[in-house]
């Protein structure tokens, strides 16, 4: 029996010799402006009556807009050159609807991930280093060797109206021979859950099964890539999570934040000298699977004094007593 081409997305189906040059939203390319008119290429292509907007087939009606040159998806919004002095929305059939907007305070226009937008001026870095040394989101250094799961940082939804997206950042850890280790870093947004294990590359877990990066989950507001040695999280307009596979992990978050998380990584106020510190502050707070694992113990106090060039003489139990 013939073998069965590979499963391709809605809209699309399975060619083995397909146009080099298929039509899509942006325009449809003539054969004689096309350099490789002539040639084919192996792939999925849309079905008859879609064509490419991105990377989806949709009808001709929800085609998205051209504006200054660039493609925009219907209903995506982009900012206008210069300084994002106004903010555009696709609204499909070639529509584009604009409103002057600059940045909010705080914010800055420029590019990220190849897309002009307003962008926080400052972000919140919380580290976490060799498992057991932490840094939080205000600069506070943490020394924690706690073995159990706890919630590195979060943010709740507190309205409907609130623009902030709601996140949980979670660490598991474990015991090692040369001591507390993380297992695996879990990030819970926008409805998924995208797990990070220790040891692994190129891969996470996405509600429990395993997936190849990179990825693109909740419509593109989350991806999850492969940069070097390390997995990068990127939520848009969110957190940023990278994490070595071992024992380093740095969580970014932008100033709109400020004051809404809580966890290890602390409160985000600026103020570092109000995150807890003490090890079974840290593990009763924001411990989430306490069994069979220990919050760890505090430092060990520093020995008393040693008595000065005298003390020897005025000792109850010295060589002079009595």
């Amino acid at each position: 029996p013939p073998l069965a081409g590979p499963v391709c997305p809605p809209n699309q189906h399975y060619e083995l010799c397909g146009p080099a040059c298929p039509a899509t939203c942006h325009g449809q390319v003539e054969a004689e402006e096309c350099e490789e008119a002539t040639s084919c290429t192996e792939g999925c292509f849309c079905d008859e009556g879609f064509l490419l907007s991105g990377d989806r087939c949709v009808p001709l009606a929800q085609c998205g807009c051209v504006h200054e040159g660039h493609y925009y998806k219907m209903g995506e919004e982009f900012f206008t050159c210069p300084r994002c002095s106004e903010r555009c929305t696709c609204k499909g059939a070639g529509v584009v609807e604009c409103h002057p907007e600059g940045c909010a305070a705080g914010e800055a226009c420029m590019v990220q991930d190849g897309v002009q937008g307003c962008y926080p001026r400052e972000c919140g870095r919380c580290q976490v280093l060799g498992a057991v040394s932490y840094s939080t989101f205000d600069g506070r250094p943490l020394h924690f060797d706690g073995t159990c799961t706890y919630t590195l940082a979060a943010v709740e939804a507190t309205s409907p109206e609130d623009t902030l997206v709601p996140f949980v950042v979670e660490m598991e850890k474990e015991s090692g021979e040369e001591g507390p280790m993380i297992r695996r870093l879990l990030v819970t947004v926008h409805g998924v859950t995208v797990g990070m294990t220790r040891g692994t590359q190129w891969e996470v877990t996405v509600d429990g099964e395993k997936h190849l990066l990179p990825l693109a989950l909740a419509g593109g507001a989350v991806t999850v890539s492969q940069e070097g040695a390390h997995r990068v999280l990127q939520v848009q307009g969110g957190l940023k999570l990278l994490y070595d596979g071992s024992a380093y992990a740095l969580l970014t978050l932008p100033s709109t934040y400020r004051r809404h998380t809580k966890g290890l990584c602390g409160n985000f106020n600026g103020d570092a000298g109000d995150d807890l510190t003490a090890p079974q502050e840290l593990g009763v707070t924001w411990g989430t699977n306490t069994t069979a694992c220990t919050h760890g113990s505090p430092p060990p106090a520093c020995p008393s004094a040693s008595p000065g060039p005298c003390g020897v003489l005025a000792e109850a139990t010295g060589p002079f007593a009595g």
